[in-house]
């Protein structure tokens, strides 16, 4: 069984998993909140759909971070400049998503889901770190479980953070806030709230070494295989580009949320004037107030980037994981956005709230490739648009960025597959799995 946060982005990054597990002879099913269904659906995978859909959504009074329990805890923890921004991550975006699935009386969605698992019995549960629900059900189950990582482990991070600072001080920490918002699902179900329970009993990782933030996790290395989504293919991508294309694309997260894209206009100016063709995935709300198209820009609504990427010579993009890999399974150079303000949400009225300019994966996505010599970090906020231009004018004129993105590439190639790692799925599987004796 695959539990997920129910959108395309933390949807997608698991299917080649589980059809690796499908195709093996497994037999398989995504149970999910409401939300997913159709793409679980449109991948070939069964999907159990848990509950009902929630009205309130993002309006919920326990949803939004409290700033000041951020700095106290930062504080306790003796968080460094260093670590900031995986801890405001951590606080802010990662838990804002955790408690809107687990609030604090247990949900009939979530009871639905626990309900599914002990009736259904997997043998194994693969769960979205963002969804640790998947979790409680597969204890409730009995059956072994695992997370799959879309991103840097920034819940793994925090579980160790707080484990090595109550080392370090011999003292008792304030209670880590992914273990209080487990808490109140797990004690439904007489579960209790261990390490083992908030980081699985492994983690299938398709994280390189320079990227990863936890640092004694079991894990099992995988490649990252970019899935997309089917869609019919449009003729101006039968054939190769007459003058080199390139991808612009700032994920699905973006089009969900957010109006207007700040790195955009800086872009569009920067390549106006050259001999070159973007593609830029960019739909109505994020061309909101973007008054000037230059004539070699194609604006399109969407395209699977898992089609549009081989026919590119260079990837521009916001660094998230999804557009990230694509782009590195395409054998591309990048220039990833990336800004030097703090990861902060500022929460105001309503369901409005001013985040930062960057992706929460930005800086370590954008960090890696420059290590490598594949491409540039770009800040919108600081840089010209002369100094933009000249970055995309070195990674398509200049060989070296060509070399550095190979180098990516083989890397990549080089970690087991979703198909090779199945074997050890099953071993891992066998070792861990509990048969319940009670229910």
């Amino acid at each position: 069984m695959l539990s997920v946060w129910p959108q395309m982005c933390h949807l997608y990054p698991a299917v080649p998993y589980v059809q690796a597990l499908q195709i093996a002879g497994h037999e398989v099913c995504v149970a999910c909140p409401p939300g997913a269904a159709e793409d679980i659906v449109a991948a070939g995978l069964p999907a159990v759909v848990c509950g009902e859909p929630e009205p309130q959504g993002w309006l919920r009074d326990d949803l939004h971070p409290d700033l000041e329990e951020m700095e106290r805890l930062a504080e306790a923890l003796a968080i460094t400049p260093a670590e900031r921004d995986n801890w405001d991550v951590f606080f802010q975006y990662y838990m804002m998503a955790v408690r809107f699935h687990l609030p604090r009386r247990p949900s009939a969605q979530n009871e639905a889901l626990v309900e599914f698992a002990r009736s259904w019995q997997p043998d194994l549960v693969l769960w979205d770190p963002w969804f640790p629900a998947g979790a409680v059900a597969a204890r409730a189950a009995g059956a072994a479980h695992a997370r799959v990582l879309m991103a840097p482990d920034y819940s793994g991070w925090a579980v160790e953070k707080f484990a090595e600072r109550a080392r370090q001080t011999g003292a008792e920490l304030p209670e880590n806030p992914l273990a209080r918002a487990v808490r109140p699902l797990a004690d439904r179900y007489g579960v209790e709230v261990d390490d083992e329970l908030l980081l699985g009993q492994w983690t299938v990782d398709p994280i390189p070494e320079e990227m990863r933030l936890s640092a004694g996790i079991a894990s099992l290395p995988v490649r990252w295989s970019p899935y997309n989504g089917g869609g019919v293919k449009p003729e101006w991508l039968y054939d190769r580009p007459e003058r080199p294309r390139i991808a612009l694309s700032v994920g699905l997260s973006t089009r969900a949320y957010h109006k207007g894209e700040w790195r955009t206009p800086k872009i569009l100016e920067a390549v106006a004037d050259l001999d070159v063709e973007v593609v830029a995935t960019l739909n109505s709300d994020q061309l909101e107030g973007i008054d000037n198209i230059p004539g070699n820009v194609r604006t399109v609504d969407y395209v699977p980037l898992v089609q549009l990427l081989p026919t590119c010579a260079a990837s521009i993009n916001h660094g998230s994981s999804g557009t990230f890999w694509a782009s590195v399974a395409a054998n591309l150079p990048q220039i990833i956005a990336d800004t030097d303000e703090p990861q902060r949400i500022v929460v105001s009225e309503g369901e409005n709230s001013k985040m930062a300019e960057r992706n929460i994966l930005s800086r370590l996505a954008a960090r890696y490739v420059e290590s490598r010599g594949a491409g540039f970090r770009l800040n919108h906020q600081t840089q010209s648009v002369d100094e933009v231009r000249s970055q995309i004018v070195s990674v398509l004129d200049d060989p070296s960025y060509r070399a550095g993105a190979a180098s990516l590439h083989d890397e990549w190639l080089a970690k087991p597959s979703p198909s090779d790692i199945v074997s050890e799925l099953e071993r891992l599987t066998a070792q861990y799995r509990r048969r319940l004796i009670t229910v």
